[in-house]
């Protein structure tokens, strides 16, 4: 959704040095109504210039964007503003889109199938959002849509609207009920397949496009050269403030494109898309999703359940539809029941499964192109098979679902989408995403009467930036209160093999629970591919054994003709050399890490990208902190215990 964002804010601008929000605005404002003159479209280029920031370091690069984010905010307030004073001077949608697409076409920093794709998908939303919303200020869609793992000074928002907490029941005795049997039970866990149907094999990886190597895509335009670290000390220097007001110096464009020239180097050609998948920001084909199922069946006869954590759909955001969305979800189901039989297949919702990416609007929105009931509907019919009819009904209404899966197993498929920041409806009514986790104290509740264990499975993990910053501090919460109830929860998103501790909210120091990360199904980006065969204690179904299984994606790509070939890539416990899998277990190693053995950090974040050949051997000492730090923070901007293990880190030899 960045390229959505982009693509707004260069049709803002004005041919001086400094410019202001104001400046912006009123620009903006005749971009819309299509009046821009000849000055303006040189200092939209200069702009474009400054913007400009490779699709793959939006996907990594966390500490690039966050520096970014005040520069991004000042741009975004003066771009909203200005939407906002359009629409409601009665603009209609398809000249704003019209105009937009128009500029961004100019630019030819994408092609054009993206700039009128996600303009076209996305014009409608917030035009009715703005439309049926006083409330919805301009700060608020930028706080929220850029924020980031940090804080920042100037990207904050002044709207009472998420001041908000879920009520809590009081703590009961919980009740104990006796289990049916006593073996231990193997759950398989796939996440974020991200299949294309139209994967090229030897296409095109290196294109013009946010993502690649799709049937009739064409190699990248260069006529952007980005050095990190060159570009980005220039860049931050456009972000000024006079008397307090921030404003945007252009000129610095101009010492972009002279640095830029001067290192250019010819461009060779990139090579071809992998047959099993690529490093590169390529999705995955038909067939490297069937090997990865067909491997876990022919490898593992004792599975007894299946988590699929979500993301079935691919990233190109501009050409989804309806029809793609259907085929493709109903491709991986039909895939999973005929190899598996019987086997129960829980899932969850991934923000790529909705039309447009990342939409998830609340339950009374009812209107056509705009609700999300269609995807309830259509994945209760895809998946109802394995549920309940109470199931199917909540997943109908709300994409939420809770059910007993084995005496005194409870298994909630939570939809963390709707507190999603790239979703625009999150700012239409803050108070959806407390519906749902109001929905979760009340399922986590009448299962601690009925003395059942609970598995929760979510897409986004918690605590992350992706997140409004609500819902992680009262998903905390909920964890706190219920964590003699909670026996383990799964995530997907990241892409990356990770997981999260939970501490207590009344003494910091001592670990509750933790979450366990899928890692994905796609190499998309700078990944191999896994899944994960996660053994539970049938006496109260928490995990006791988690392994690892991948295989490198450049050497399978040597070989198209042959399945490529998967290994263990480790087995928690022996690996990190951890007694069981509890958190405080989990709490001592992220310790021992930072301390007296900090080799295993270097694993850790060896197997963070799964031994990707693209990404872990550029890790700094700086990444694995990093890493180290996403383990612990479980409330966006709760840093502390972040800071505590960084001070170790780099205090201890």
């Amino acid at each position: 959704m960045k390229v959505l964002f982009c693509i707004f804010v260069v049709s803002g601008c004005v041919a001086t040095n400094s410019l202001s929000i104001d400046g912006l605005t009123n620009l903006f404002i005749r971009a819309g109504k299509n009046k821009l003159n000849q000055s303006d479209w040189g200092t939209i280029h200069d702009l474009a210039e400054i913007l400009y920031l490779p699709q793959d370091n939006f996907v990594n690069e966390e500490t690039r964007v966050a520096g970014r984010s005040n520069l991004f905010c000042v741009l975004c307030r003066s771009v909203f503003s200005a939407f906002i004073d359009l629409v409601n001077a009665d603009v209609k949608d398809e000249d704003l889109v019209d105009s937009i697409v128009l500029i961004c076409n100019s630019l030819s920093i994408v092609s054009p199938n993206v700039c009128h794709g996600v303009v076209l998908l996305n014009v409608p939303i917030l035009s009715y959002i703005i439309r049926n919303t006083p409330e919805a200020e301009a700060s608020t869609f930028c706080s929220v849509f850029f924020q980031t793992a940090i804080e920042t000074e100037n990207c904050r928002y002044n709207d009472e609207r998420f001041d908000w907490e879920v009520e809590l029941p009081p703590r009961g005795e919980i009740s104990k009920i006796s289990y049916d049997s006593r073996k231990p039970l193997t759950v398989a866990i796939i996440t974020d397949a991200h299949i294309d149907p139209l994967y090229e094999e030897n296409g095109v990886a290196d294109c013009s496009e946010p993502t690649c190597c799709r049937k009739g895509q064409t190699s990248r335009n260069h006529k952007y050269s980005y050095n990190p670290d060159r570009d980005e000390y220039i860049i931050l220097r456009s972000l000024n403030f006079d008397n307090g007001e921030p404003n945007i110096d252009v000129g610095v464009a101009k010492t972009l494109r002279e640095v830029r020239n001067v290192t250019r180097k010819s461009e060779r050609l990139a090579p071809p898309a992998g047959y099993w998948g690529d490093y590169r920001n390529c999705d995955s084909p038909l067939w490297a999703y069937d090997d990865l199922v067909d491997r876990i069946h022919s490898s593992h006869k004792d599975i007894d359940i299946i988590y699929y954590m979500g993301d079935t759909i691919d990233h190109h955001v501009w050409e989804t539809t309806y029809e793609l969305i259907d085929e493709v979800n109903q491709y991986l189901v039909n895939k999973l029941r005929k190899t598996f039989g019987d086997v129960p297949v829980i899932a969850t919702i991934g923000n790529h499964e909705s039309q447009p990416t990342n939409q998830f609007a609340p339950e009374r929105i009812t209107q056509e192109k705009l609700n999300t009931t269609w995807l309830y509907e259509s994945l209760a019919r895809k998946w109802g098979v394995y549920l309940t009819e109470e199931a199917k009904a909540t997943l109908r209404r709300q994409g939420d679902f809770s059910m007993v899966l084995r005496p005194g197993l409870r298994v909630i498929s939570l939809n963390t989408n709707i507190a999603y920041k790239n979703n625009w409806w999150v700012v239409f009514d803050p108070l959806d995403a407390k519906t749902h986790l109001d929905w979760l104290v009340n399922e986590l509740y009448k299962a601690e009467k009925a003395g059942e264990k609970v598995h929760i499975l979510t897409h986004i993990p918690p605590g992350v930036h992706d997140l409004v910053n609500p819902w992680t501090r009262e998903y905390n919460r909920i964890v706190n209160r219920f964590q003699q109830t909670i026996a383990a929860e799964f995530n997907g998103h990241t892409h990356t093999d990770e997981f999260k501790i939970f501490y207590s909210i009344e003494d910091k120091d001592i670990p509750i629970a933790v979450s366990w990360g899928g890692g994905s199904a796609s190499a998309y980006t700078k990944n191999n591919v896994n899944y994960k065969i996660v053994v539970l204690d049938p006496n109260n179904y928490n995990p006791i054994s988690i392994s690892n299984y991948v295989y490198n994606l450049t050497e399978a790509n040597l070989t198209p003709n042959r399945r490529p070939h998967w290994f263990k890539l480790y087995d928690f416990k022996n690996t990190y050399g951890v007694k069981d899998l509890s958190p405080n277990s989990l709490n001592e190693l992220v310790y021992s890490m930072v301390t007296d053995k900090k080799y295993l950090l270097d694993i850790y974040s060896a197997f963070y990208s799964k031994l990707s050949d693209a990404r872990w051997p550029y890790c700094s000492n700086d990444c694995k902190i990093a890493n180290i730090c996403r383990i612990v923070v479980t409330v966006l901007f709760d840093r502390k215990k972040c800071e505590e293990l960084t001070k170790l880190f780099y205090s201890t030899k």
